[in-house]
């Protein structure tokens, strides 16, 4: 062998042994880190990178360049040569580490760090020596300790010779580095809310388990769950500003997500800061049919659903109160017959408006109070309250009452106003867990535009809903055709108890399937309390009344108890064949080419439930399910549940029901949507 080839080859080697050589593992008490790099020698005014590898403990998490809410990331403080730059780190693609009510960014197990390193034409020495004093947190579940070390690692100045082992974890590293996109992308803030808006590639026509990690600290608030939207190749997120807002212009992101085909992607995004609402932006971009409804037509299709809901059962109870005060009507002064129709309407559109107002700024989907166990109890109760005074267990002017038993008692003006007030107030309340015909559509189409536009789409859906007595009020050839008041209306005033009754039990029986048959027993053990506390306090007798103070402390107690109590998860469906819905497994289905029929319903939903006995469970279409090999899924959204929250709106639709039907080889972005009132034949049909 020629002397020279064996002088280089064992150059080489010993290069790439002195490279190997000086790079040491420091262990902390909580970690070990290690500074590598990609090169053993390189050549001067070459660049090279390094990669810092830094492993907690078991148990224990380092941090992303933005930790969130509470850590700190990995620092270095250099102690280079002249001439010599190290870049800035680049950090892999975080995950988020959850505690409680604090929402960290980072990493369990190992993180590998990148960076570039200069070097000057003019560096004579023989090797190059970096070093520099690493600083940085590391934390468990329970206990956050500070860690630092000095780390270093030297290269030797020559020729180009490629460190393999260095290399390899830098392409690990880069591999899972967000790629840096120059996507169009704007944001936008109103003081409180913070909104941004992506436009996607055409390459990824289905997005779905998306998350937006900040990189610019201090502008949007920290959320587990994120109210993310892909719409029309759009991907839109709205939050809250960040404590203490700072106001830039550029807003830096990573957005992480999983493709139709089930890829994970990672990508850097700079958002310009926009002077108009992100709402108005997306509007002016989106193609999809609910923004193209036009205002008209949604003012109208909320105005036709408004008065449908009338009709609905969950607005039964409250109707049967309606009934006695609008026999009332025709004997009282046409003044206050008026005053009367504009304070329910006014009780209506008030609380329509601040329904709108939540729904749209947090995305939580219409209905969203009866996902809470302690607001059926409460509505339970106040139902169980009413039917009692309807049927003259107590009779006294109880501020609690005011919410609607004035109508059908006797009581001064005033009072009878507020009552009136509250009365359509009440109203929206208990409507909510039904959706009309022609709602979804102008609900969804309020949810897209947000700001005055989707509030108008919520006002004119109330005043829809308080139209028919307000015509009643204030057109006087109506009035006339109804009885005449008489002895029979406190027959009638008793047999209204009943529905409020079974309204209380409907209400219990969500209570159940939502928390369990415990939450149930003390939904009617405190009814038990509360009736006989009413009961008591009519009474003169003290010892009664304290009888029934206890009564009261205790139902107190039975909804603080009921608030502590963990909500069921169980799939609760009519349909044996059903499998509970999650975005992913749905993804996975139709990238298999399956056809699937998903359903989202809620315990809370009178539709929902109606469709199911009606058309979902009947023997033929169960039969066709299974003759055209269709998978069923089902949405369970009487509980709260993101998944399914983000999905629906997806679709334009902020409640329940919605009915999808992806046939073979459909995808995510275009499945047929059933009517919202269904027949077996509808279903049989379709598919």
């Amino acid at each position: 062998m020629n002397i020279r080839i064996l002088i280089s080859i064992l150059f080489v080697f010993l290069l790439s042994y002195v490279g190997m050589a000086s790079a040491q593992v420091v262990i902390t008490d909580l970690s070990k880190i290690e500074l590598l790099s990609d090169h053993s020698s390189i050549k001067a005014g070459d660049s090279f990178n390094i990669v810092i590898e830094l492993e907690p403990n078991e148990g224990w998490h380092a941090y992303w360049v933005n930790p969130g809410d509470a850590g700190l990331k990995l620092e270095v403080a250099w102690d280079l040569p002249e001439g010599v730059e190290v870049g800035e780190l680049q950090f892999s693609t975080p995950h988020l580490i959850p505690f409680e009510e604090i929402v960290s960014y980072g990493y369990d197990g190992k993180v590998t760090v990148t960076a570039e390193v200069k070097t000057p034409d003019n560096f004579e020495s023989s090797q190059l020596t970096l070093a520099g004093d690493a600083f940085w947190l590391t934390c468990s579940d329970v206990l956050c300790v500070p860690q630092e070390a000095q780390i270093s690692h030297t290269v030797l100045i020559g020729e180009n010779v490629i460190d393999d082992r260095g290399e390899m974890l830098l392409k690990a590293a880069q591999e899972d580095t967000p790629d840096e996109a120059n996507w169009p992308s704007q944001f936008h803030t109103d003081g409180e809310n913070f909104t941004i808006i992506s436009k996607i590639p055409d390459q990824y026509p289905v997005i779905e388990s998306a998350y937006l990690f900040p990189r610019t600290i201090g502008m949007m608030e920290n959320q587990y769950y994120q109210d993310l939207s892909f719409i029309d190749g759009n991907i839109v997120g709205r939050f809250k500003n960040a404590y203490g807002y700072s106001d830039e212009d550029q807003f830096e992101f990573v957005l992480s997500f999983k493709t139709g085909d089930g890829q994970d992607k990672a990508f850097s995004i700079v958002a310009q800061k926009s002077l108009i609402p992100v709402a108005e932006v997306r509007v002016q971009e989106s193609t999809s049919p609910l923004t193209d409804l036009g205002i008209v037509t949604a003012l109208g299709f909320a105005f036709l659903g408004g008065l449908i809901l009338n009709l609905m059962p969950c607005v039964f109870p409250i109707l049967s109160l309606k009934a006695m005060s609008v026999v009332e009507l025709s004997g009282k002064d046409p003044k206050e017959v008026r005053l009367s129709g504009l304070l329910y309407t006014a009780g209506v559109l008030i609380c329509f408006g601040l329904i709108g107002a939540v729904v749209s700024s947090l995305s939580i989907g219409w209905g969203f109070h009866m996902q809470m166990p302690v607001i059926n109890f409460t509505l339970g109760l106040l139902m169980v309250a009413i039917g009692l005074n309807l049927l003259g267990v107590f009779e006294f002017g109880s501020s609690l009452m005011g919410l609607g038993q004035g109508l059908v008692s006797e009581g001064s003006v005033s009072k009878k106003r507020r009552s009136t007030f509250f009365t359509g107030f009440l109203a929206v309340v208990v409507a909510t867990p039904c959706t009309a015909p022609f709602m979804a559509g102008a609900l969804g189409f309020a949810f897209v535009k947000g700001g005055v536009i989707g509030m108008s789409v919520f006002l004119m859906l109330g005043f829809g809903l308080a139209f028919p007595y307000l015509l009643l009020c204030f057109v006087p050839v109506f009035r006339n055709i109804l009885p005449r008041p008489g002895a029979w209306m406190e027959t009638m005033r008793t047999i209204l108890g009943f529905p409020m009754f079974a309204t209380a039990l409907w209400l219990f029986w969500i209570l159940g399937n939502q928390a369990g048959v415990d939450a149930l027993a003390i939904g009617v053990a405190a009814s038990l309390l509360l009736g006989f506390a009413l009961w008591g306090m009519s009474k003169t007798n003290i010892t009664w009344k304290v009888v029934s103070v206890i009564c009261v402390i205790g139902v107190i107690y039975s909804g603080f108890y009921l608030s502590n109590m963990k909500q069921s998860t169980a799939l609760k469906d009519e349909s044996s064949n059903a499998i509970a819905f999650s975005s992913d497994a749905l993804q996975n289905l139709l990238i298999q080419d399956q056809a699937v029929f998903v359903y989202f319903t809620a315990d809370w939903c009178v539709t929902c439930k109606l469709n199911e006995r009606v058309a979902l469970s009947q023997s033929e279409v169960q039969e066709a399910f299974v003759e055209n090999n269709v998978t069923l899924m089902v949405g369970d959204w009487t509980n709260q549940n993101p998944d399914i929250t983000k999905t629906l709106q997806s679709y334009g639709r902020i409640g329940v029901p919605l009915y999808l039907y992806f046939p073979e080889g459909r995808r995510l972005n275009n499945p047929d949507i059933l009517p919202q009132i269904l027949t077996p034949t509808t279903v049989i049909e379709a598919l």
